[in-house]
């Protein structure tokens, strides 16, 4: 391998060891103020004001360092590829990953609403229906004080629900914090799972390409965060990268039955299956690729939708819709809806017209149309981003994927002006910069699937 290469490797995993150095001296005398949340079974910079700003700078400076990296990493990848590809960025990411869940906190508390979802269902209780406040326990009370008293009710499928009964039941009887860690583990494994049977699935590109799109994929630093914070958008990534390797060996209905299931381990699934669909429609050789789609979204459907209907009830009648650095919060709802309705018109012309850069139109389609880009959303947004690299729309798809590490900053600090938010809006936009000169050239053939 190549110094500068094997360099940029090395660098951007030991950004996320310097980041953890960097808060656990920021952390070592910290305000009384945030002295309960630091006592909880994992920190969540959650309303620290100013010094959950300076904790946010600190992942924000470690996540640039680790997207410089990658650009040099891609920059500098042996023409010839390396003998094991996938080998090398798992190794990679696993050094990232150890060095993320080496920080003394994080920015989401996602993982204790997973605990207390498994908790509800190891006690009986429905995790689709709010959890009476009567009802205690150590990942209950943990994960209302991290929501404020009443902590959300379960918004992902029953498969997922199973497996955290599951690691509830094996972990809880630890503490509270075994449980957290437990599927913060399993969501790291997950992601670097995937790594080499995506590159199994490339086996058939081009060495350096295949190289890069690996790389792209693995060591993409906001992916790396989110699946060392444990969010379980990694479970459904890895049956994509099962799927993709499915199709390699032959299996398209196979294919697309798996990515329809995974609808029921959480919504996203669904995304992507219908990329598959697609991609299996445009090219004409893999219908039944668009078949085990549909196959799976239905039987994923007949085990989802009945127990999820209380929950969508619940948040529909006392949820609030409120936008927040989006492009919905920038421009206003109805103008970010026709945004996305003209990118996703224009890419599905595209992907029918067998060129790739429609995949990255319809990610970019999916980004306009959410009331809020989380960080973790680059965990299932990427993939529409790499099948169309290097095109325009991809670069700038893939580039709010990192960016869309600001949206933290809020939560962190609690209260923003209006001015500071608009502008950490335009600072997670601004890679959209990138596809000027791709909106002027929206109807024209480019890139050829194959």
């Amino acid at each position: 391998m190549k110094a500068p290469f094997v360099t940029a490797l090395a660098t951007l995993a030991g950004a996320f060891w310097a980041g953890a150095f960097a808060l656990h001296a920021l952390l070592a005398a910290p305000p009384r103020a945030i002295a309960t949340d630091l006592a909880q079974p994992l920190a969540v910079v959650t309303a620290w004001g100013g010094y959950g700003g300076r904790c946010f700078a600190i992942l924000a400076v470690c996540v640039a360092a680790a997207a410089t990296a990658l650009a040099a990493a891609i920059r500098f990848a042996p023409a010839s590829g390396l003998p094991r590809p996938g080998l090398t960025v798992a190794a990679t990411a696993a050094v990232a990953l150890v060095g993320a869940a080496a920080w003394p906190c994080t920015f989401s508390s996602d993982p204790y609403a997973y605990a207390a979802y498994g908790a509800e269902a190891a006690r009986g209780l429905d995790p689709y229906r709010p959890l009476a406040a009567t009802v205690r326990g150590a990942s209950f009370d943990a994960a209302r004080y991290q929501w404020g008293g009443a902590f959300p009710v379960c918004v992902y499928g029953p498969a997922f629900v199973a497996f955290a009964e599951a690691l509830w039941s094996w972990t809880a009887r630890f503490g509270a914090a075994a449980p957290i860690a437990a599927l913060r583990a399993v969501a790291g494994v997950a992601f670097l799972a995937s790594i080499p049977i995506l590159d199994a699935a490339l086996a058939g590109l081009a060495p350096r390409r295949r190289l890069i799109v690996l790389c792209a994929y693995g060591l993409q630093p906001v992916a790396l965060w989110s699946a060392a914070e444990g969010h379980n958008d990694t479970m459904v990534l890895l049956a994509a990268a099962c799927a993709a390797f499915l199709v390699r060996r032959g299996y398209p209905f196979s294919a697309g039955t798996l990515l329809g299931l995974s609808t029921a381990i959480k919504a996203p699934g669904a995304f992507l299956a219908a990329g598959a669909a697609l991609d299996g429609l445009a090219l004409r050789r893999l219908p039944a690729a668009a078949y085990g789609v549909v196959g799976g979204l239905l039987l994923a459907a007949l085990v989802v939708v009945p127990p999820l209907l209380p929950a969508l009830t619940e948040t529909g009648s006392r949820g609030h819709y409120a936008p927040q650095l989006s492009l919905q919060a920038l421009i206003g709802l109805v103008p970010a809806l026709a945004v996305a309705a003209f990118a996703a018109a224009g890419g599905l012309a595209r992907i029918f017209r067998r060129e790739r850069d429609g995949f990255a139109w319809l990610g970019l389609a999916a980004v306009a149309a959410l009331p809020n880009v989380y960080p973790w959303y680059a965990l299932w947004l990427v993939p529409f981003a790499l099948v169309a690299l290097p095109s325009a729309p991809a670069l700038g798809l893939y580039g709010v994927t990192i960016c869309a590490v600001v949206r933290y900053l809020p939560d962190a600090m609690g209260t923003m002006t209006v001015g500071a938010i608009r502008l950490a809006t335009l600072a997670t936009f601004a890679p959209l910069l990138a596809l000027v000169p791709g909106i002027a050239v929206l109807a024209r053939p480019k890139q050829v699937l194959s």
